[in-house]
C-alpha cells in the first residue's frame, strides 16, 4: 500500500488542509509556526510506529473545543493508499464484490475509530431489518396464496397454517425492533429452516422453491456484508507504519539507568525517552536486569552466574554495535562511522569513532546532523519493527543542523530511503529542496484565519514561505551557469521547468532526450536575454537560444543571431519552426483542450468559452489572456497552468499527450544537432 494523497483536519491549529497528493519524497515548506509539525503529527496517529494515540484535550482545536469537540466524532488523517497487484488479490478472495478495487480510503477519528472507504466503492446489499421486513410480508402472502396439487389440499393446509403461524411471530418479533438494525445471519438461516422443514416432499418443494430462494438471496447478502467487513479488516491490519521523527527525539549519549527506569515507571516522559526506551530494545537488553547488573559488584560477592551475566551483557552491546555500525554504514554515506555501546555501572553510553579519526567520542560530542540520523535510524529499525518496507517516514527539519553544502545529500540520502518507504520531510531551508523537482514541493503557510493551509497547484503570495522555493530555484540554475560548456537559454522559468520535466518524461518513453551535456538555463524574461547570454559567452559557454515564435521572441531572436551568434544562425531555435505554426509559444505544444483543463484547473470553478474573436486569436495563451480580459477576470498568470502540468507529470507521467512528447523530442533532436550530439 503507497500513500497516493492525505488529509488532516480539526487537528491543532489545522482545520482542513484538503487533498495533499504526494510522491515518493515529497517536501513541505514554510516559516516557522506554519504548522509543518502539526501536519505531520496529526497523519501519523493514523497508525502511529510509536503507538501513540490521539489527546483531544491537548489536540483538537482549542477555540473550537468547547463549543464543538462533543458534538460528534471528528475525523483527523484520511489517507489514499493504492494497492499492488498482490493485495487487490488478497481482498477479492475476501469479498467478491471487490473485484475492481484499485484504491482504498482510510481515515481515523479522535476516538480511534478507523472509517475505511473502498474505490471504485462497491455497491453494498440493505441487509438491516426495514428490508427484511417487506421481505417476510411478501412471503407470507405468497405462502397463503399457494394452491396444493391434485390429491394434496388437507397436507397443503397443515403446512400453511404452521408455515403461517412461524412466520407471523418472526415478523411481529422483527416490528418490535430498530428498524435500521442489521439482520444476523443465524435468524435469516433459521427463517430458511422453517420453510425447509416443511419441503420434505418433490412437490412441497417445487411450491416453496421461489419463496425459499428468495431467503437464501438475503442469507447471501448478508455473508457478502460480513465478507466486507473481512476486508475492512485486513486493510485496518495492513496499513503501514507511520514513523513520525523530529529534531527533540535526540539520544543522551549518556543514558542514567536508575532514571531512565524511574521515568518508564511514570506518567510523564521526556521527549528522549522515546530513542531511549528503542536503544534498549535495539541492544536486547532488558534494562531492569542492566540495573541489576550494574550494581552486582558493590552489592554482591562475586558468582560464577553473575560473571555469566556480566559477559552476556558485554557480548549483547558488542554485537548491537557491531550491526548498528554496518547498517549505519550501508545507510549514511558521508562517512564511516564505527559505534560501541557500553554500559559502566548505572550509565549507559554511546562512543563513535569514523574513519578519518580513529578516537572515541561521545554521541552527544559529535555534530547535531550525526546524533540527529542515528537517533531515527535507532527508531526506524525499532519502531517499524522489520516491516521497512511498509513504513511511512515523516521527518521534521531533517537536515536542519547540517551544513549547507550537505543539506543537498541529505536530500539524496533521503531520494535514496523513499525507494522503499515513502518519505514526507518538512524544511524552511532552501538547501533541503531539489530545484529540478519543485514538482515535489508543498508550501505551508499560514491563511488569515491563523489555520494551517498547504499548497500543491497554486503557490501563496506569502514572500517568507515563497523565499526557500525562491532560492532553491535560484541555486540549481546558478549550479549549472558555468559547469556546462553547452547551454539552452529558454525565456523564463515556466518554459525552464516545463521543458525539464517533459524531459524527464521523454527518458521514461524511451524517447530522444535533451542531450546530459547540454543544459537549460531560464533568462528570467526576454530582456534579459542578450545579458545573459553574453555572459555565457565572455566564460567560453557555447550557447544556443530557444524562443517563442511570437512577435517579441521573434525580435530578441534576430538582435541575438545579429550581435551573437554571427555564423551560428542556427543556434536560434523557434518553437514555430518546429510545431508547425510558425508564431507558437510554449503553451501551443500541448492540444488545446488537454491546456484548457490546466487553466480551469489552477483557476478553480473557471469555465471558459470564447467568443467568436478570441477563437480567430492562434495562439493559445493569448486567447486565453483575451477571454480573462473580456470577463475582467484579471491578468491570465501562464506558471498557473504550468504548475499543474509539473504536477500531472510527477503524479503519471502518461497524462502527458503523446503530440506534445513529440513536440518537444522535435525540439531537442535540432537542439541536439546544433551541439553536435
Amino acid at each position: 500500500m503507497r500513500v497516493t494523497a492525505f488529509r488532516v483536519q480539526n487537528y491543532k491549529k489545522i482545520r482542513d488542509t484538503g487533498w495533499i497528493n504526494a510522491h515518493g519524497l515529497t517536501a513541505f515548506v514554510g516559516k516557522n509556526e506554519a504548522g509543518k509539525s502539526a501536519i505531520f503529527r496529526g497523519l501519523s496517529k493514523l497508525n502511529p510506529a510509536d503507538g501513540e494515540k490521539y489527546d483531544a484535550l491537548k489536540e483538537f482545536p482549542r477555540s473550537r473545543f468547547t463549543d464543538e469537540f462533543y458534538k460528534q466524532d471528528w475525523q483527523v488523517a484520511s489517507v489514499k493508499f493504492s494497492l499492488n497487484s498482490g493485495e487487490r488479490e488478497e481482498l477479492l478472495k475476501l469479498c467478491p464484490l471487490l473485484p475492481n478495487i484499485e484504491t482504498v480510503e482510510c481515515t481515523r477519528c479522535y476516538s480511534w475509530n478507523l472509517i475505511i472507504e473502498f474505490e471504485p466503492a462497491p455497491k453494498l446489499p440493505d441487509i438491516n431489518l426495514s428490508a427484511l421486513l417487506p421481505l417476510l410480508k411478501t412471503s407470507i402472502e405468497k405462502v397463503r396464496e399457494l394452491i396444493a396439487p391434485e390429491g394434496k389440499g388437507e397436507e397443503l393446509k397443515t403446512v400453511k397454517e404452521s408455515l403461517l403461524t412461524q412466520m407471523a411471530s418472526q415478523e411481529t418479533t422483527l416490528k418490535g425492533r430498530a428498524q435500521k438494525e442489521n439482520v444476523p445471519k443465524p435468524e435469516i438461516d433459521a427463517i430458511i429452516n422453517v420453510i425447509s422443514s416443511h419441503s420434505n416432499e418433490q412437490w412441497q418443494k417445487d411450491l416453496l422453491q421461489d419463496i425459499l430462494a428468495d431467503f437464501r438471496i438475503f442469507s447471501e447478502q448478508i455473508q457478502n456484508v460480513a465478507q466486507m467487513h473481512q476486508a475492512e479488516e485486513w486493510v485496518s491490519k495492513n496499513i503501514p507504519y507511520f514513523l513520525y521523527f523530529d529534531r527533540y527525539d535526540i539520544l543522551d549519549s549518556a543514558i542514567h539507568i536508575p532514571s531512565f527506569i524511574r521515568e518508564l515507571n511514570s506518567q510523564t516522559k521526556s521527549p528522549k525517552h522515546r530513542v531511549t526506551h528503542c536503544l534498549f530494545k535495539h541492544v536486547n537488553l532488558d534494562i531492569e536486569k542492566l540495573r541489576q547488573l550494574a550494581s552486582s559488584g558493590r552489592d554482591q560477592d562475586f558468582s560464577a552466574e553473575i560473571q555469566r551475566q556480566v559477559d552476556e551483557r558485554q557480548i549483547l552491546l558488542a554485537s548491537a554495535a557491531i550491526a548498528m555500525t554496518n547498517k549505519f554504514s550501508d545507510w549514511w554515506e558521508q562517512r564511516k562511522h564505527k559505534f560501541q555501546y557500553r554500559a559502566d555501572g548505572n550509565y549507559f553510553r554511546v562512543w563513535v569513532s569514523d574513519d578519518l579519526d580513529p578516537s572515541e567520542i561521545e554521541l552527544d560530542q559529535r555534530s547535531a546532523g550525526l546524533q540527529y540520523f542515528f537517533s531515527f535510524y535507532l527508531v526506524f529499525l525499532v519502531e517499524a519493527e522489520g516491516a521497512h518496507r511498509n513504513c511511512i517516514l515523516l521527518l521534521d527539519e531533517p537536515g536542519l543542523h547540517v551544513h549547507a553544502s550537505a543539506q543537498a545529500k541529505v536530500v539524496e540520502f533521503l531520494e535514496k530511503l523513499s525507494r522503499d518507504n515513502q518519505a514526507l520531510y518538512s524544511t524552511h531551508s532552501p538547501f533541503m529542496i531539489d530545484g529540478n523537482h519543485l514538482e515535489r514541493a508543498r508550501a505551508v503557510y499560514e491563511a488569515e484565519d491563523g489555520t494551517t493551509k498547504v499548497s500543491e497547484d497554486v503557490w501563496p503570495r506569502d514572500k517568507d514561505t515563497l523565499f526557500p522555493l525562491q532560492a532553491a530555484l535560484g541555486y540549481s540554475i546558478a549550479q549549472t551557469l558555468f559547469i556546462s560548456k553547452q547551454q539552452v537559454i529558454v525565456e523564463g522559468l515556466t518554459d525552464y521547468w516545463v521543458f525539464k520535466s517533459i524531459n524527464e518524461v521523454l527518458g521514461i518513453k524511451n524517447r530522444k532526450m535533451l542531450h546530459p551535456e547540454i543544459a537549460l538555463v531560464p533568462a528570467g524574461g526576454i530582456e534579459r536575454l542578450m545579458p545573459l547570454a553574453s555572459l555565457l559567452m565572455g566564460h567560453d559557454v557555447e550557447i544556443a537560444v530557444l524562443l517563442d515564435g511570437d512577435e517579441p521572441g521573434r525580435r530578441a531572436g534576430k538582435k541575438v543571431k545579429e550581435e551573437l551568434l554571427c555564423g551560428k544562425e542556427n543556434h536560434c531555435i523557434f518553437i514555430g519552426n518546429v510545431t508547425g505554426n510558425a508564431d507558437a509559444e510554449l503553451e501551443d505544444i500541448f492540444p488545446e483542450d488537454y491546456y484548457l483543463e490546466t487553466v480551469k484547473q489552477a483557476y478553480a470553478g473557471l469555465e471558459i468559452s470564447f467568443s467568436a474573436e478570441e477563437k480567430r486569436i492562434a495562439k493559445l495563451a493569448k486567447r486565453v489572456e483575451a477571454f480573462f480580459q473580456r470577463n475582467d477576470l484579471g491578468k491570465f498568470e501562464k506558471w498557473r497552468p504550468a504548475r499543474v502540468i509539473l504536477d500531472r507529470i510527477g503524479k503519471d507521467p502518461d497524462t502527458i499527450p503523446i503530440s506534445t512528447l513529440e513536440h518537444v523530442e522535435a525540439i531537442f533532436n535540432r537542439l541536439n544537432a546544433v551541439f553536435g550530439h
